[in-house]
């Protein structure tokens, strides 16, 4: 099914689990986001960019399933491209919604979700 060139095949189901992460990101980001609106609920509570990291992880996530130089190199360009869209869109965002959208991002990580759910415990043990 999928390219393996170094034969760890743990690697292919941990990438399999990783991908279906990265998937469910995309979707849950999707579905959360409301057009024109700044979005502080569901899985933005937990991390701005929810959508780009779940690209990362699907990236990530073929790179290891396919254990090839190639795939390496292409996925490491393209987080780096994934990494230069969010802060342009962050940039976007504070010129669309102000000292409400910086204040949203001292309170939340822009990709890192243990950061999120620690962050998170502790408000909500307050």
């Amino acid at each position: 099914m999928f390219y393996n060139s170094a034969n760890l095949s743990v690697l292919v189901y941990v990438g399999l689990v990783t991908i279906t992460l990265g998937v469910v990101f995309v979707s849950w980001s999707s579905k959360s986001r409301k057009k024109g609106d700044l979005v502080e609920s569901g899985i933005y509570a937990f991390v701005r960019h929810p959508e780009f990291l779940g690209h990362m992880l699907i990236i990530f996530a073929l790179v290891i399933i396919s254990q090839h130089w190639i795939s390496l190199i292409i996925g490491v360009i393209l987080i780096i491209l994934l990494c230069f869209a969010m802060i342009e869109e962050e940039k976007r965002n504070i010129e669309k919604f102000g000292e409400a959208y910086k204040d949203y991002m001292k309170r939340v990580p822009r990709i890192n979700l243990l950061l999120g759910i620690m962050r998170k415990m502790r408000e909500n043990m307050r």
